[in-house]
């Protein structure tokens, strides 16, 4: 009759396993319970703060930092990337069902950008529209 005396790490009795995803749970759970204010200031205010800089920055240059970050992003990791561009690949196909039920002006709104691989990223030294723009005001 041997008895297994070695480390138990991470067991309670009964066999039921203790990881960082159930002690991390356990935490907010009883944070919502002691401090309900705390647990929702902490998340609306960092989503507060996102919308606050998205209408400061503006549509035009989230885009913008957030193409040369995903450019960067699978630069150096790009088989993380192709799978990643897959999964959100796949989102914008389901958020396009939702769109469809919905009436043209909201649907046009709140459309996804194609994010399939297909269609190239802009580039830097791709020609200015407003060059152009200024060109044809001094032709006349």
């Amino acid at each position: 009759m041997t008895r297994d005396v070695g480390p138990r790490k991470g067991r309670l009795r009964g066999g039921i396993r203790i990881g960082g995803g159930k002690v991390a749970l356990g935490v907010v759970l009883i944070l919502a319970i002691w401090k309900p204010v705390l647990v929702a200031a902490a998340v609306l205010l960092p989503g507060l703060l996102l919308l606050i800089v998205y209408l400061t920055v503006g549509h035009d240059r989230i885009a913008e930092i957030s193409a040369d970050r995903w450019r960067r992003f699978e630069a150096r990791w790009p088989k993380r990337a192709e799978r990643l561009r897959a999964r959100v690949d796949a989102l914008a196909l389901a958020w396009d069902i939702v769109l469809d039920r919905l009436p043209e002006s909201w649907a046009a709104r709140l459309a996804l950008p194609d994010v399939s691989g297909s269609v190239g990223v802009p580039s830097h030294n791709a020609p200015d529209p407003f060059d152009r723009l200024a060109k044809e005001a001094r032709d006349g």
